[in-house]
């Protein structure tokens, strides 16, 4: 029998089971002297708000975010969501942990995803550009990582495998382009699109959590990418100048503006048609994520999100009827 997984607590369940810790603090009481400790606990299916009322100083010190802690405590509702009150916690060493129950991981088959790569590769008939694609994706340790980092922290594809699972999806919607627009360059847009976010297997790091490393704070994903590829180039004396440079301006320009990162905006058609399929793709998983989580709210709809500047619908999007809600009427 597996552990208790967050996608299936519900109010007034007892817990006893191990979750990784996303994020933990000190709180003041509000009406009462003292610390409690405030908690998001995570697994492979989700994460949950936790809170320790009682001894919240000396736990605190005893394990860090990114660890894994065993837990005994209740589910119950507040404010629309569900919290759990933690009784009793203590650290579990990783060789103990249920790890492939902690971390969540891409739905998709890794195998079947490295397939798709290679075969896409095979598809690009521009002889540079593949032979840059088979440079950079054969070198066997950024493969390593490019396969098991996420595609982001937190707002989309953020989980094990994300990061290739995003590419993937990446490279579908420039296919869908290049077929809507033949006049593009299809080989260049298509190979740019599978390099898009490769200094992301530098600016993440972790195994439980994941969080950027010193040189994605400094640096970010956008110009590592630049770098790793612009490494590669040098071991390809051949490969042609001009090409080169579209090939990383597409990269560069990819994030569409100066204030969402990038460092150049888009100047060629191809850059644009990246920009917006990395765009699409983010933005349409990180709505399907924020629904995920939204799961066990009494609301049909999510907190104000800044960054998609809306309130995100949590309902059913079909025939289906919403959950009934106290909304008023203007009489």
């Amino acid at each position: 029998m597996g552990k208790q997984l967050v996608c299936q607590l519900k109010p007034g369940q007892t817990v006893n089971a191990p979750f990784v810790v996303k994020d933990k603090s000190l709180q003041d009481f509000a009406k009462k002297p003292g610390k409690y400790l405030s908690l998001v606990l995570g697994d492979a299916s989700g994460q949950v708000q936790a809170r320790v009322w009682d001894n919240a100083d000396q736990l605190a010190q005893t394990f860090q975010v990114g660890d894994v802690i065993q837990v005994e405590g209740r589910m119950e509702s507040y404010q629309g969501r569900m919290q759990m009150i933690i009784e009793r916690l203590r650290p579990l060493p990783l060789d103990e942990a249920p790890v492939h129950e902690l971390v969540p991981h891409s739905s998709r088959d890794r195998g079947e995803m490295v397939q798709q790569l290679h075969e896409t590769i095979r598809q690009v008939s521009d002889r540079h550009l593949r032979a840059l694609l088979e440079l950079v994706f054969g070198d066997e340790e950024l493969m390593e990582r490019f396969v098991t980092v996420p595609g982001a922290k937190l707002l989309h594809h953020a989980y094990i495998g994300g990061l290739l699972e995003h590419t993937l999806n990446v490279v579908e919607l420039c296919k869908c382009a290049a077929n809507l627009h033949p006049e593009i360059n299809r080989d260049l847009l298509i190979s740019a699109a599978l390099l898009h976010d490769l200094g992301k297997c530098l600016e993440l790091e972790g195994t439980l959590t994941f969080d950027y490393s010193d040189v994605g704070r400094f640096v970010g994903h956008v110009v590592l990418t630049d770098r790793l590829v612009n490494d590669k180039l040098k071991q390809l004396p051949d490969f042609p100048q001009h090409l080169a440079n579209l090939l990383t301006h597409l990269l560069l320009s990819h994030h569409g503006r100066r204030e969402w990162g990038a460092p150049v905006h888009p100047v060629i058609p191809e850059a644009e048609a990246l920009h917006y399929a990395d765009n699409l793709d983010a933005r349409v998983q990180g709505y399907l994520a924020e629904r995920t989580a939204g799961s066990d709210s009494e609301s049909n709809w999510s907190r104000y999100h800044n960054l998609y500047e809306a309130y995100i619908y949590l309902g059913p999007t079909g025939m289906e009827e919403p959950h009934s809600q106290d909304q008023g009427r203007l009489l």
